[in-house]
């Protein structure tokens, strides 16, 4: 049996950055400065699960895959 994929959701992504702790540690220039080390999806991905084990939110992986994505929508614009 298959279980359907859903696809990141943004909407939930930004809520879930918004509610964790994410800014106490860096501000959102750290997303749009010109030497950023995130520079793909797969780099994001990494750095999203590195914070959310240093912080402790605990999220699922599609959780992760909501903030990836709201994140590379409102500030990284990969493709």
């Amino acid at each position: 049996m298959q279980t359907a994929v859903a696809e990141p959701d943004p909407v939930n992504g930004q809520k879930l950055f918004a509610a964790s702790q994410c800014l106490n540690c860096h501000g959102t220039d750290a997303f749009t400065k010109a030497d950023r080390k995130v520079n793909d999806l797969a780099a994001l991905e990494s750095q999203v699960r590195r914070c959310d084990a240093n912080l402790d939110t605990n999220w699922f992986d599609d959780e992760i895959k909501d903030v990836v994505a709201y994140l590379n929508q409102a500030y990284y614009k990969f493709q």
